[in-house]
Order: C-alpha cells, then structure tokens, then sequence
C-alpha cells in the first residue's frame, strides 16, 4: 500500500502543479503581452530621439560646410585685400619719396635763392652810391 499511497501522492502533487500553472498561464501570457508592448513603446521614444539626434547631426554637417565656405571666401577677400594693400602702400612710399625729393629740391632752390640775394645785398652795401 506505500507504493499506492506514494503514486497518489505524487498524483496530487502533479494535478496540483498543473492547476496552479493552468490559473497562473493567463495572467502571466497578459503580463508578457503588457510588458512587450511597455518596451515597444520605449524602444518608440527611443527611436524619435534617435531620429532627431541624426536630424540634428545632419544639420549640423550642413552647417558646418557652409561654416566652412564661408571661411573660405574670407580668407580670400583677406589675401586679395592685403595685396591690394601692400601695393598701395608700396604707391604711397613712392610718391613720398617724390615728395621728399621735391621738398629737397625746393629746399636747395630757396638756399641758392637766399644765398644770390644776400650776395646782391652785400653787392649792393659794397658800392659807393
């Protein structure tokens, strides 16, 4: 009768078993259910923010081109400015160099002007009247 008694036992058990599996099977198939959707969702969020990080990326890459064209017209204007500038300087130089001469030549103009018309004043002192 221990032999009989230990296969109903284990009987029980395995009909007890199956029941509770059978009364948890349901919620736990809405639980899953629940919880794949709760991660759709995030995996969702997710996703936007992914989207927007690229959109953002992709902005910024425009941006970034035209930063960098921009860049590149003025360092061209600035090169082509300072061309034009080293030759105007370089024209300005000159003509005050031209200026200078002038200044030099009047200079030596008025000194020998000076120097004649003190000679006809000492000239003119130096003869009886």
């Amino acid at each position: 009768m221990s032999g009989n008694a230990q296969k109903i036992v284990k009987n029980v058990l395995l009909l007890a078993i199956a029941r509770v599996s059978m009364a948890l099977s349901l919620p736990l198939i809405t639980f899953i259910s629940w919880l794949g959707a709760y991660l759709e969702s995030k995996f969702e969020v997710v996703n936007d923010r992914v989207t927007q990080v690229e959109q953002k990326a992709s902005d910024a890459t425009v941006q970034a081109t035209r930063t960098s064209d921009w860049l590149i017209a003025v360092e061209t204007k600035q090169a082509q400015d300072a061309g034009a500038s080293e030759k105007f300087q370089n024209a300005t130089l000159t003509r005050l160099d031209r200026v200078q001469d002038s200044i030099v030549g009047l200079s030596n103009t008025v000194a020998a002007l000076t120097a004649t018309l003190q000679a006809v004043a000492d000239d003119k002192r130096s003869r009886p009247p």
